[in-house]
């Protein structure tokens, strides 16, 4: 597999890309087995791009990818701004709301500027199989 990240979080994981290209592989022929998966391949690595590893302040950890063609935008709890938000992500609101009161609840759903200002927001399994939740839990450890 040929990375292309980053120059920072290339450094960073640079030390997994056996795994990372095996896991490359499993998707892959999956993919040939007329497998769904989610998320597009090409986006999978999306979250490194939008955070760099020297601005990251918070992680946020969620089990995994949403898998609505077209809604998820490859970053946790995060949707394309022409979707609803899911409740998931209004509780999140609401909680941070709670906690400070100057917060400005969004519009919408997609958390693109939070990358920006240093969350990563890290699915823990960055792809999953079409109809079968926590199908790629495993292969991502």
């Amino acid at each position: 597999m040929s990375l292309s990240l980053p120059s920072r979080w290339e450094e960073f994981i640079i030390s997994m890309v056996d795994e990372l290209d095996e896991i490359v592989t499993i998707l892959k022929r999956e993919i040939n087995n007329g497998i769904i998966i989610f998320l597009v391949l090409n986006d999978v690595l999306r979250i490194f791009y939008e955070t760099p590893l020297s601005d990251v302040r918070v992680v946020m950890f969620d089990q995994e990818s949403y898998k609505d063609i077209g809604k998820a935008n490859r970053l946790f709890f995060s949707v394309n701004k022409d979707y609803p938000i899911l409740l998931s992500l209004t509780n999140i609101f609401k909680e941070i709301f709670d906690e400070i009161r100057s917060f400005n609840i969004p519009l919408h759903g997609d958390l693109t500027k939070w990358c920006k200002q240093g969350v990563l927001l890290l699915n823990l399994a960055l792809t999953t199989e079409s109809g079968s939740n926590w199908s790629h839990d495993a292969l991502w450890q």
